[in-house]
Protein backbone atom coordinates (compact mmCIF):
# COMPACT_ATOMS: atom_id res chain seq x y z
CA UNK A 1 0.00 0.00 0.00
CA UNK A 2 2.65 2.38 1.10
CA UNK A 3 4.34 1.57 -2.08
CA UNK A 4 1.79 3.76 -4.06
CA UNK A 5 2.60 6.47 -2.24
CA UNK A 6 4.24 9.23 -4.18
CA UNK A 7 8.05 9.81 -2.94
CA UNK A 8 8.55 13.43 -0.58
CA UNK A 9 10.47 15.34 -2.72
CA UNK A 10 13.34 17.83 -1.84
CA UNK A 11 10.71 21.38 -1.57
CA UNK A 12 8.11 18.97 0.51
CA UNK A 13 10.77 18.02 2.68
CA UNK A 14 11.97 21.20 2.97
CA UNK A 15 8.45 22.51 3.80
CA UNK A 16 7.67 19.92 6.20
CA UNK A 17 11.03 20.53 8.26
CA UNK A 18 9.90 24.56 8.18
CA UNK A 19 6.18 23.71 9.39
CA UNK A 20 7.84 21.54 12.65
CA UNK A 21 10.57 24.14 13.81
CA UNK A 22 7.95 26.76 13.49
CA UNK A 23 5.36 24.83 15.45
CA UNK A 24 8.06 23.99 17.73
CA UNK A 25 8.97 27.45 18.53
CA UNK A 26 5.39 28.51 18.49
CA UNK A 27 4.69 26.00 21.10
CA UNK A 28 8.49 26.93 23.01
CA UNK A 29 7.21 30.45 22.69
CA UNK A 30 4.31 30.14 24.24
CA UNK A 31 5.30 28.49 26.88
CA UNK A 32 8.03 30.03 27.82
CA UNK A 33 5.53 33.25 28.06
CA UNK A 34 3.38 32.04 30.40
CA UNK A 35 5.90 30.89 32.48
CA UNK A 36 7.47 34.52 32.69
CA UNK A 37 4.10 36.59 33.04
CA UNK A 38 3.37 33.52 35.73
CA UNK A 39 6.35 34.62 37.66
CA UNK A 40 5.83 38.01 37.51
CA UNK A 41 2.44 37.67 38.78
CA UNK A 42 1.83 38.79 42.45
CA UNK A 43 1.00 36.24 44.67
CA UNK A 44 1.70 33.25 41.97
CA UNK A 45 2.49 30.38 44.23
CA UNK A 46 1.11 26.58 44.15
CA UNK A 47 3.43 23.66 41.95
CA UNK A 48 6.11 25.38 40.57
CA UNK A 49 5.91 25.61 36.64
CA UNK A 50 7.92 23.76 33.82
CA UNK A 51 10.81 25.32 33.06
CA UNK A 52 10.20 25.99 29.08
CA UNK A 53 11.75 24.01 26.66
CA UNK A 54 11.91 23.47 22.34
CA UNK A 55 11.91 20.21 22.04
CA UNK A 56 9.43 17.89 23.44
CA UNK A 57 11.15 14.57 24.52
CA UNK A 58 14.52 16.27 25.07
CA UNK A 59 13.62 19.00 27.84
CA UNK A 60 16.20 21.07 28.80
CA UNK A 61 19.25 18.86 27.81
CA UNK A 62 21.94 20.37 29.01
CA UNK A 63 24.16 20.21 25.96
CA UNK A 64 26.32 23.37 26.74
CA UNK A 65 26.89 22.16 29.88
CA UNK A 66 29.25 19.15 29.09
CA UNK A 67 32.27 21.73 27.83
CA UNK A 68 31.82 24.49 30.22
CA UNK A 69 29.68 23.96 33.21
CA UNK A 70 30.47 26.76 35.14
CA UNK A 71 29.10 29.14 32.46
CA UNK A 72 25.80 26.98 31.72
CA UNK A 73 25.22 27.27 35.48
CA UNK A 74 25.36 31.48 35.60
CA UNK A 75 23.72 31.70 32.28
CA UNK A 76 20.92 34.06 32.54
CA UNK A 77 18.54 32.49 30.39
CA UNK A 78 18.48 28.70 32.09
CA UNK A 79 16.70 27.42 35.19
CA UNK A 80 19.23 27.53 37.53
CA UNK A 81 18.72 31.13 37.29
CA UNK A 82 14.91 31.88 37.91
CA UNK A 83 14.08 33.37 40.93
CA UNK A 84 11.11 30.97 41.60
CA UNK A 85 10.99 26.78 42.42
CA UNK A 86 11.11 25.73 39.11
CA UNK A 87 10.55 22.20 37.50
CA UNK A 88 13.40 20.91 34.92
CA UNK A 89 12.57 18.06 32.79
CA UNK A 90 15.61 16.50 31.05
CA UNK A 91 14.83 13.53 28.69
CA UNK A 92 12.71 10.36 31.19
CA UNK A 93 14.36 12.42 34.56
CA UNK A 94 12.92 15.82 36.39
CA UNK A 95 13.94 17.22 38.97
CA UNK A 96 13.36 21.24 41.12
CA UNK A 97 15.78 23.89 40.99
CA UNK A 98 15.32 26.43 44.23
CA UNK A 99 17.41 29.41 44.01
CA UNK A 100 16.94 32.90 45.34
CA UNK A 101 18.32 33.02 49.33
CA UNK A 102 14.87 33.55 50.83
CA UNK A 103 14.10 29.95 48.94
CA UNK A 104 17.19 28.81 50.08
CA UNK A 105 16.58 29.85 53.44
CA UNK A 106 12.89 28.54 53.37
CA UNK A 107 14.27 24.85 51.97
CA UNK A 108 16.85 24.57 54.35
CA UNK A 109 14.10 25.53 57.52
CA UNK A 110 11.92 22.56 55.97
CA UNK A 111 14.65 20.16 55.60
CA UNK A 112 14.13 19.92 59.79
CA UNK A 113 11.14 17.87 59.00
CA UNK A 114 10.97 16.64 55.54
CA UNK A 115 13.86 16.29 53.72
CA UNK A 116 16.87 14.05 53.28
CA UNK A 117 20.10 13.80 51.25
CA UNK A 118 19.88 9.92 50.69
CA UNK A 119 19.90 10.45 46.47
CA UNK A 120 23.37 12.46 46.23
CA UNK A 121 24.60 9.99 49.28
CA UNK A 122 23.47 6.94 47.02
CA UNK A 123 25.32 8.67 44.13
CA UNK A 124 28.46 9.26 45.31
CA UNK A 125 28.79 5.95 47.18
CA UNK A 126 27.73 3.89 44.04
CA UNK A 127 29.50 5.63 41.36
CA UNK A 128 32.44 7.37 43.51
CA UNK A 129 33.56 5.11 46.00
CA UNK A 130 32.94 2.03 44.69
CA UNK A 131 29.94 0.64 47.64
CA UNK A 132 28.96 -2.73 46.55
CA UNK A 133 25.35 -3.34 45.19
CA UNK A 134 24.57 -5.17 48.37
CA UNK A 135 25.70 -2.64 50.92
CA UNK A 136 24.18 0.32 48.86
CA UNK A 137 20.88 -1.52 48.46
CA UNK A 138 20.51 -0.83 52.40
CA UNK A 139 19.78 2.90 51.24
CA UNK A 140 16.49 2.01 49.52
CA UNK A 141 15.71 -0.25 52.05
CA UNK A 142 16.12 2.81 54.55
CA UNK A 143 12.77 4.53 54.97
CA UNK A 144 12.87 5.26 59.23
CA UNK A 145 14.27 8.66 58.25
CA UNK A 146 17.07 10.85 59.59
CA UNK A 147 15.82 12.21 63.01
CA UNK A 148 16.68 10.19 66.26
CA UNK A 149 13.00 8.78 66.27
CA UNK A 150 12.26 6.36 62.95
CA UNK A 151 9.30 7.35 60.94
CA UNK A 152 6.11 6.13 61.64
CA UNK A 153 5.01 2.70 60.08
CA UNK A 154 9.11 2.45 59.53
CA UNK A 155 9.88 -1.62 60.31
CA UNK A 156 13.45 -1.09 59.46
CA UNK A 157 15.76 -2.24 62.50
CA UNK A 158 17.64 -0.19 64.36
CA UNK A 159 21.25 -1.65 63.90
CA UNK A 160 20.45 -0.93 59.59
CA UNK A 161 18.99 2.62 59.70
CA UNK A 162 21.96 3.42 57.65
CA UNK A 163 21.58 7.14 57.07
CA UNK A 164 20.90 7.84 60.74
CA UNK A 165 23.87 5.93 61.92
CA UNK A 166 26.79 6.93 59.50
CA UNK A 167 25.87 10.90 59.73
CA UNK A 168 25.40 10.65 63.96
CA UNK A 169 28.84 8.94 63.42
CA UNK A 170 30.04 11.81 61.25
CA UNK A 171 28.30 14.24 63.39
CA UNK A 172 29.88 13.21 66.84
CA UNK A 173 33.37 13.24 65.43
CA UNK A 174 33.64 16.34 63.86
CA UNK A 175 30.74 18.44 65.93
CA UNK A 176 30.76 16.44 69.14
CA UNK A 177 33.51 14.52 71.63
CA UNK A 178 35.49 13.43 68.84
CA UNK A 179 36.29 17.15 67.27
CA UNK A 180 38.93 17.97 70.26
CA UNK A 181 40.95 15.34 69.86
CA UNK A 182 41.29 15.23 66.12
CA UNK A 183 41.97 18.79 66.21
CA UNK A 184 44.75 18.80 68.47
CA UNK A 185 46.52 15.99 66.21
CA UNK A 186 45.87 17.69 63.50
CA UNK A 187 47.37 21.36 65.08
CA UNK A 188 50.59 19.39 66.24
CA UNK A 189 50.98 17.90 62.91
CA UNK A 190 50.81 20.86 60.67
CA UNK A 191 52.71 22.84 63.09
CA UNK A 192 55.69 20.38 62.83
CA UNK A 193 54.99 19.58 59.12
CA UNK A 194 55.53 23.08 58.44
CA UNK A 195 58.35 24.46 60.76
CA UNK A 196 60.02 20.59 58.79
CA UNK A 197 59.58 22.58 55.39
CA UNK A 198 60.81 25.90 57.35
CA UNK A 199 64.27 24.26 58.05
CA UNK A 200 64.67 22.53 54.58
CA UNK A 201 64.04 26.03 52.74
CA UNK A 202 66.75 28.31 52.35
CA UNK A 203 66.70 31.83 53.35
CA UNK A 204 67.32 32.72 49.75
CA UNK A 205 65.06 32.71 46.92
CA UNK A 206 64.40 29.36 46.28
CA UNK A 207 62.49 28.22 42.65
CA UNK A 208 58.96 26.17 43.70
CA UNK A 209 56.70 24.83 40.52
CA UNK A 210 53.47 24.53 42.37
CA UNK A 211 53.03 26.73 45.34
CA UNK A 212 49.17 24.67 45.56
CA UNK A 213 51.02 21.22 45.72
CA UNK A 214 53.41 22.40 48.78
CA UNK A 215 50.53 23.66 50.82
CA UNK A 216 48.67 20.70 49.65
CA UNK A 217 50.42 17.78 50.22
CA UNK A 218 51.92 19.34 53.88
CA UNK A 219 48.26 20.05 55.15
CA UNK A 220 46.69 16.29 53.51
CA UNK A 221 49.79 14.79 55.31
CA UNK A 222 48.74 16.41 58.46
CA UNK A 223 44.89 15.55 58.24
CA UNK A 224 45.67 11.89 57.24
CA UNK A 225 47.86 11.38 60.37
CA UNK A 226 45.69 13.30 62.27
CA UNK A 227 42.34 10.86 61.38
CA UNK A 228 43.94 7.25 60.74
CA UNK A 229 47.36 7.37 62.23
CA UNK A 230 50.86 6.71 60.89
CA UNK A 231 49.86 3.41 59.07
CA UNK A 232 47.71 4.66 56.06
CA UNK A 233 50.75 6.27 54.80
CA UNK A 234 53.50 4.26 56.40
CA UNK A 235 51.91 0.92 54.51
CA UNK A 236 51.32 2.61 51.22
CA UNK A 237 53.87 5.29 49.63
CA UNK A 238 51.91 6.29 46.95
CA UNK A 239 48.82 7.19 48.77
CA UNK A 240 49.51 10.72 48.87
CA UNK A 241 49.51 11.08 44.90
CA UNK A 242 47.20 9.03 44.11
CA UNK A 243 44.89 10.81 46.81
CA UNK A 244 45.01 13.56 44.48
CA UNK A 245 44.84 12.22 41.01
CA UNK A 246 41.89 9.71 42.86
CA UNK A 247 43.26 6.73 41.82
CA UNK A 248 40.93 3.35 42.36
CA UNK A 249 43.77 2.09 44.00
CA UNK A 250 42.94 4.20 47.36
CA UNK A 251 40.32 2.18 48.28
CA UNK A 252 42.92 -1.43 48.29
CA UNK A 253 45.07 1.33 50.59
CA UNK A 254 42.18 1.28 52.95
CA UNK A 255 41.92 -2.06 52.98
CA UNK A 256 45.74 -2.96 53.52
CA UNK A 257 45.98 -0.28 56.56
CA UNK A 258 42.27 -1.21 57.74
CA UNK A 259 43.50 -5.49 57.93
CA UNK A 260 46.42 -3.87 59.70
CA UNK A 261 44.53 -2.54 61.88
CA UNK A 262 42.44 -5.49 62.77
CA UNK A 263 45.29 -7.30 62.94
CA UNK A 264 47.71 -5.37 65.52
CA UNK A 265 45.23 -3.41 67.45
CA UNK A 266 43.92 -4.13 70.82
CA UNK A 267 42.28 -2.13 73.79
CA UNK A 268 45.54 -1.65 75.44
CA UNK A 269 46.12 0.52 72.39
CA UNK A 270 44.10 2.88 73.45
CA UNK A 271 45.15 6.28 74.75
CA UNK A 272 43.64 8.91 77.16
CA UNK A 273 41.41 10.29 74.30
CA UNK A 274 39.91 7.30 73.03
CA UNK A 275 42.10 6.77 70.33
CA UNK A 276 44.90 4.62 68.93
CA UNK A 277 47.73 4.57 66.42
CA UNK A 278 46.05 2.05 64.25
CA UNK A 279 42.95 2.94 63.77
CA UNK A 280 43.82 6.52 64.47
CA UNK A 281 40.71 8.30 65.69
CA UNK A 282 37.98 6.29 67.50
CA UNK A 283 35.81 7.19 64.37
CA UNK A 284 37.44 4.66 62.14
CA UNK A 285 37.07 1.70 65.33
CA UNK A 286 33.54 2.86 65.82
CA UNK A 287 32.40 2.95 62.29
CA UNK A 288 34.07 -0.63 62.25
CA UNK A 289 31.71 -1.92 64.28
CA UNK A 290 28.58 -0.26 63.53
CA UNK A 291 28.55 -1.38 60.21
CA UNK A 292 29.28 -4.74 60.46
CA UNK A 293 26.18 -5.25 62.11
CA UNK A 294 24.43 -4.09 58.73
CA UNK A 295 23.27 -6.07 56.86
CA UNK A 296 24.98 -6.54 53.70
CA UNK A 297 28.18 -4.92 54.88
CA UNK A 298 31.91 -6.66 55.00
CA UNK A 299 35.10 -5.19 54.87
CA UNK A 300 35.22 -4.31 51.52
CA UNK A 301 32.12 -2.16 51.90
CA UNK A 302 33.31 -0.42 55.42
CA UNK A 303 36.45 0.99 53.16
CA UNK A 304 34.47 2.22 50.20
CA UNK A 305 32.11 4.32 53.10
CA UNK A 306 35.40 5.00 54.67
CA UNK A 307 36.70 6.04 51.29
CA UNK A 308 33.94 8.96 50.96
CA UNK A 309 34.87 10.28 54.67
CA UNK A 310 38.56 10.42 54.05
CA UNK A 311 38.26 12.03 50.50
CA UNK A 312 36.05 14.62 51.89
CA UNK A 313 39.06 16.17 53.51
CA UNK A 314 40.32 17.30 50.17
CA UNK A 315 37.69 20.19 50.51
CA UNK A 316 39.38 22.22 52.96
CA UNK A 317 42.89 21.34 52.14
CA UNK A 318 42.35 22.56 48.52
CA UNK A 319 40.47 25.71 49.99
CA UNK A 320 43.71 26.47 52.33
CA UNK A 321 45.95 26.69 49.27
CA UNK A 322 43.55 28.89 47.35
CA UNK A 323 43.63 31.18 50.52
CA UNK A 324 47.37 31.03 50.88
CA UNK A 325 47.28 31.74 47.28
CA UNK A 326 45.04 34.91 46.77
CA UNK A 327 46.90 36.58 50.48
CA UNK A 328 50.62 35.70 48.75
CA UNK A 329 49.49 37.51 45.30
CA UNK A 330 48.16 40.93 47.00
CA UNK A 331 50.94 42.67 48.61
CA UNK A 332 48.36 44.86 50.94
CA UNK A 333 46.66 41.72 51.81
CA UNK A 334 49.65 39.76 53.06
CA UNK A 335 50.59 42.93 54.91
CA UNK A 336 47.26 42.90 56.74
CA UNK A 337 46.85 39.13 57.78
CA UNK A 338 50.19 39.11 59.00
CA UNK A 339 49.86 41.92 61.23
CA UNK A 340 47.13 40.06 62.57
CA UNK A 341 48.73 37.09 63.21
CA UNK A 342 52.03 37.81 64.17
CA UNK A 343 50.20 39.59 67.30
CA UNK A 344 48.95 36.62 68.69
CA UNK A 345 51.72 33.83 67.64
CA UNK A 346 53.19 32.37 70.17
CA UNK A 347 57.51 30.67 70.66
CA UNK A 348 57.55 27.46 72.16
CA UNK A 349 61.05 26.60 74.46
CA UNK A 350 62.31 25.34 70.66
CA UNK A 351 61.90 27.88 69.33
CA UNK A 352 58.77 27.13 67.01
CA UNK A 353 55.44 29.24 66.32
CA UNK A 354 52.48 27.85 67.79
CA UNK A 355 48.64 29.87 67.53
CA UNK A 356 45.81 29.03 69.53
CA UNK A 357 42.89 28.59 66.83
CA UNK A 358 40.60 30.32 69.27
CA UNK A 359 42.51 33.97 68.82
CA UNK A 360 42.54 33.15 64.82
CA UNK A 361 38.79 33.08 64.87
CA UNK A 362 38.86 36.25 66.26
CA UNK A 363 40.26 37.85 63.79
CA UNK A 364 39.01 39.67 61.10
CA UNK A 365 40.89 39.57 58.31
CA UNK A 366 42.43 36.30 57.86
CA UNK A 367 38.42 35.46 58.75
CA UNK A 368 36.93 37.31 55.42
CA UNK A 369 40.21 35.23 53.43
CA UNK A 370 38.77 32.16 54.71
CA UNK A 371 34.71 32.96 53.82
CA UNK A 372 35.70 34.93 50.25
CA UNK A 373 37.72 31.48 49.44
CA UNK A 374 34.87 29.42 50.06
CA UNK A 375 32.50 31.77 48.22
CA UNK A 376 34.50 32.19 45.36
CA UNK A 377 35.99 29.08 44.86
CA UNK A 378 33.25 26.07 45.99
CA UNK A 379 30.91 24.76 43.40
CA UNK A 380 28.71 22.45 44.46
CA UNK A 381 25.27 20.90 44.46
CA UNK A 382 23.24 20.69 47.63
CA UNK A 383 20.65 17.79 46.85
CA UNK A 384 17.40 17.16 48.80
CA UNK A 385 14.49 14.83 49.05
CA UNK A 386 10.70 15.61 50.74
CA UNK A 387 10.95 11.58 51.71
CA UNK A 388 7.11 12.08 53.59
CA UNK A 389 5.30 14.99 52.92
CA UNK A 390 5.25 17.53 50.32
CA UNK A 391 7.95 20.61 51.09
CA UNK A 392 6.45 23.92 51.56
CA UNK A 393 8.87 26.85 50.21
CA UNK A 394 7.52 30.25 50.66
CA UNK A 395 3.96 28.50 49.77
CA UNK A 396 5.23 26.97 46.34
CA UNK A 397 4.69 23.24 46.89
CA UNK A 398 7.56 20.40 46.31
CA UNK A 399 5.74 17.01 46.27
CA UNK A 400 7.31 14.62 48.25
CA UNK A 401 10.14 11.80 46.63
CA UNK A 402 10.92 14.49 44.13
CA UNK A 403 14.44 15.50 43.81
CA UNK A 404 15.63 19.52 44.47
CA UNK A 405 19.13 20.44 43.28
CA UNK A 406 20.18 24.09 44.93
CA UNK A 407 23.89 24.92 43.04
CA UNK A 408 25.87 27.17 45.45
CA UNK A 409 27.45 28.85 42.64
CA UNK A 410 24.57 30.59 41.86
CA UNK A 411 24.34 32.03 45.44
CA UNK A 412 27.67 32.91 45.64
CA UNK A 413 27.37 34.51 42.51
CA UNK A 414 24.50 36.38 43.05
CA UNK A 415 25.39 40.07 42.27
CA UNK A 416 22.04 41.51 43.84
CA UNK A 417 23.39 39.78 47.18
CA UNK A 418 26.75 40.65 47.25
CA UNK A 419 28.71 43.94 47.53
CA UNK A 420 30.66 44.73 44.65
CA UNK A 421 32.46 47.96 46.56
CA UNK A 422 31.00 52.00 46.26
CA UNK A 423 32.23 51.98 42.68
CA UNK A 424 31.44 48.37 41.26
CA UNK A 425 35.19 47.40 40.91
CA UNK A 426 35.32 44.30 42.64
CA UNK A 427 32.90 42.29 40.58
CA UNK A 428 31.63 38.57 41.97
CA UNK A 429 33.62 36.63 40.18
CA UNK A 430 37.31 38.28 41.61
CA UNK A 431 38.39 38.09 45.06
CA UNK A 432 37.36 40.59 47.67
CA UNK A 433 37.66 39.91 51.29
CA UNK A 434 35.47 43.98 51.46
CA UNK A 435 32.68 41.50 51.16
CA UNK A 436 32.01 39.92 54.69
CA UNK A 437 34.28 43.10 56.18
CA UNK A 438 32.11 46.06 58.02
CA UNK A 439 33.30 49.13 59.26
CA UNK A 440 31.68 51.75 61.49
CA UNK A 441 29.44 54.03 59.63
CA UNK A 442 31.38 57.12 60.59
CA UNK A 443 34.73 55.52 59.81
CA UNK A 444 34.63 55.54 55.72
CA UNK A 445 38.64 56.77 55.66
CA UNK A 446 39.24 52.80 56.36
CA UNK A 447 41.69 53.36 59.85
CA UNK A 448 38.80 51.94 62.35
CA UNK A 449 39.08 48.41 62.64
CA UNK A 450 36.74 45.96 60.94
CA UNK A 451 34.19 43.07 62.08
CA UNK A 452 33.60 40.15 59.92
CA UNK A 453 30.12 38.96 59.73
CA UNK A 454 28.13 36.42 58.01
CA UNK A 455 25.04 36.75 59.52
CA UNK A 456 23.03 38.82 57.30
CA UNK A 457 24.80 36.87 54.16
CA UNK A 458 22.33 33.22 54.97
CA UNK A 459 20.60 31.81 52.00
CA UNK A 460 23.92 33.54 50.01
CA UNK A 461 26.77 31.87 51.38
CA UNK A 462 26.33 28.45 51.79
CA UNK A 463 29.61 26.72 51.63
CA UNK A 464 28.27 23.91 53.81
CA UNK A 465 24.54 23.84 52.56
CA UNK A 466 22.50 24.29 55.68
CA UNK A 467 19.60 23.06 57.72
CA UNK A 468 19.76 19.39 59.77
CA UNK A 469 22.21 17.77 57.37
CA UNK A 470 24.48 20.42 56.52
CA UNK A 471 28.21 19.44 56.28
CA UNK A 472 29.48 18.87 59.59
CA UNK A 473 33.08 19.28 59.03
CA UNK A 474 32.63 23.11 58.91
CA UNK A 475 34.14 23.85 62.04
CA UNK A 476 37.70 21.90 61.39
CA UNK A 477 37.05 22.85 57.82
CA UNK A 478 37.89 26.61 59.18
CA UNK A 479 40.02 25.71 61.99
CA UNK A 480 42.29 24.14 59.13
CA UNK A 481 42.41 26.79 56.68
CA UNK A 482 43.15 29.64 59.34
CA UNK A 483 46.13 27.93 61.44
CA UNK A 484 47.53 26.69 57.71
CA UNK A 485 47.17 29.99 56.55
CA UNK A 486 49.04 31.88 59.56
CA UNK A 487 51.76 29.07 60.45
CA UNK A 488 52.48 29.78 56.20
CA UNK A 489 52.54 33.55 56.28
CA UNK A 490 54.59 33.49 59.39
CA UNK A 491 57.04 31.02 58.55
CA UNK A 492 57.60 31.86 54.66
CA UNK A 493 58.13 34.37 52.12
CA UNK A 494 56.45 33.57 49.03
CA UNK A 495 56.22 35.35 45.45
CA UNK A 496 54.42 34.12 42.79
CA UNK A 497 55.60 33.96 39.62
CA UNK A 498 53.94 35.87 36.87
CA UNK A 499 52.68 32.90 34.81
CA UNK A 500 51.04 31.87 38.17
CA UNK A 501 49.41 35.13 39.42
CA UNK A 502 45.91 35.00 37.64
CA UNK A 503 45.68 31.32 37.64
CA UNK A 504 42.36 30.18 36.52
CA UNK A 505 39.97 27.52 38.57
CA UNK A 506 39.75 24.31 36.32
CA UNK A 507 35.80 24.76 35.12
CA UNK A 508 35.97 21.36 33.03
CA UNK A 509 33.17 18.79 33.28
CA UNK A 510 35.69 16.93 35.16
CA UNK A 511 36.37 19.98 37.98
CA UNK A 512 33.34 21.23 38.83
CA UNK A 513 30.38 20.25 40.73
CA UNK A 514 32.22 18.33 43.33
CA UNK A 515 33.13 20.63 45.81
CA UNK A 516 36.23 23.55 46.23
CA UNK A 517 37.49 23.97 42.44
CA UNK A 518 41.46 22.88 41.90
CA UNK A 519 43.67 25.10 39.86
CA UNK A 520 43.67 24.40 35.91
CA UNK A 521 47.31 24.28 36.55
CA UNK A 522 50.59 25.02 38.35
CA UNK A 523 50.94 27.72 40.24
CA UNK A 524 55.47 28.46 39.85
CA UNK A 525 56.72 30.51 42.71
CA UNK A 526 59.88 32.17 44.92
CA UNK A 527 60.07 31.08 48.37
CA UNK A 528 62.52 31.58 51.26
CA UNK A 529 62.14 31.28 55.26
CA UNK A 530 61.77 34.12 57.23
CA UNK A 531 63.23 34.23 60.54
CA UNK A 532 61.26 32.69 63.38
CA UNK A 533 62.41 36.52 64.78
CA UNK A 534 60.23 38.22 62.27
CA UNK A 535 57.17 37.36 64.79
Amino acid sequence: MFSDLPPMRGANLGAFSLLLIVGLWYWYTARRDNFIAHNRREGAKGAPLIFPYVFPLLGSLPITYLWNPRAFVLNPTNFFQSTHPVLVKILTQEFYVICEPENVKALFRGSWEACTSVPFVKFALGYAFGLPAKALSLYDKDDSGGGHVPHPGSTVEARNRIDYLVYQSLSRFLEGKGLASFWNRFADNITQQLHNLHDRTGSSWEYCPDLMKVVGDEATVSILNALCGPYLLSLNPHFLQDFWDFDRNLQTYLQVWQQHARDHYSDEAIGADGDDPFWGSSFFRERQAMFLEMDGFDYDAIASEDFGAIWAARNSVTAASWAIFDIYRDPELLASVRAEVDACALKGADGCIWFDVDQLLRLPVLQAVYAETLRLRMHFYIIRMPDRVDLNIRDWIIPRHKVIVTPTTVAHMDTNAWSTGLNNEHPVDQFWIGRFLRYPPESFSGNASPTFSTKELEGSWIPYGGGPRQCPGGHFAKRQILLTAALMVSLFDCEILEEGRDMREDFTLKGFGSGVSHPAGKVPMRIRRRGRGNT
